[in-house]
């Protein structure tokens, strides 16, 4: 939580700050639980495009939650760009259970990149989000007017998945994403390269996961629609292992 603190500022702060403090306060009339993870992965793969320059990345998540609804999170990853070494994402929520089928999620994350961010770079971004489940089936949107890095203003990001129990230990799980950037220029500037695909691009990919003695293990095909010419080595389809532990 110290670690949290120290480099969390701006909305999420006063959001995040007051549900945690909320907490204590109607701790006694509800319940409050906790989770989290810890993961190893061959390659942290955001929206497709690889964080540690195609090598491993060892992972972490924490989530207060209260039964009303309301979450506080943090998770936090190595990465290999920029001037810093880690991600740090920080988010407050609110999930709805609407009926037997049909589930909402609201909340706000702020993507913070410790001793990597400064003014030329503006790595530091903060983004909404809403997520809509009917049964297996997954839909999100995520919003920004200030995306990732100099340069790159207004983004906007629309996912679609669907988890498919193979078996009682298997399971499948498909995922489609669609990036939107304001221009083909800013476009250009995220990639840092000249791009051919308009102003966006999909990712993809399919996971096969399950639990085994005690441990999360699943394997992963992703890749983007971008052009191999702008983006050869970070953006190109690969698999992902990754092994993980959930408490």
């Amino acid at each position: 939580m110290r670690l949290v603190l120290s480099v969390l500022s701006g909305p999420v702060l006063t959001v995040a700050a007051a549900a945690v403090f909320a907490l204590p306060s109607v701790a006694k009339a509800n319940e409050i639980s906790s989770s989290g993870a810890v993961l190893f992965t061959s390659d942290y793969l955001y929206r497709g495009i690889s964080q540690t320059d195609e090598g491993p990345a060892l992972q972490g998540s924490l989530t207060l939650s209260h039964d009303a609804g309301w979450y506080v999170s943090a998770w936090g990853s190595n990465i290999r760009f920029g001037d810093g070494s880690m991600e740090l994402d920080l988010s407050v929520g609110r999930s709805w259970s609407l009926n037997d089928d049909w589930a909402l999620d609201v909340g706000l994350m702020q993507y913070r990149y410790p001793e990597g961010d400064n003014s030329a770079t503006e790595f530091n971004f903060v983004e909404g989000y809403a997520k809509l489940s009917y049964q297996d089936w997954q839909f999100g949107l995520a919003l920004t007017d200030d995306y990732f890095g100099a340069g790159v203003g207004k983004f906007w990001y629309l996912t679609a998945g669907w988890q498919q129990q193979l078996t009682d230990q298997l399971q499948l799980n498909w995922h489609l994403g669609y990036n939107k950037f304001a221009d083909a220029a800013e476009f250009q500037t995220f990639l840092g390269s000249e791009v051919r695909d308009g102003s966006g691009y999909a990712d993809w990919s399919l996971t096969l996961s399950t639990q085994q003695v005690g441990l999360d293990w699943s394997l992963s095909y992703a890749g983007t629609s971008v052009d191999s010419a702008a983006c050869a080595a970070l953006c190109d389809n690969r698999w992902v292992f990754s092994l993980g532990k959930s408490f």
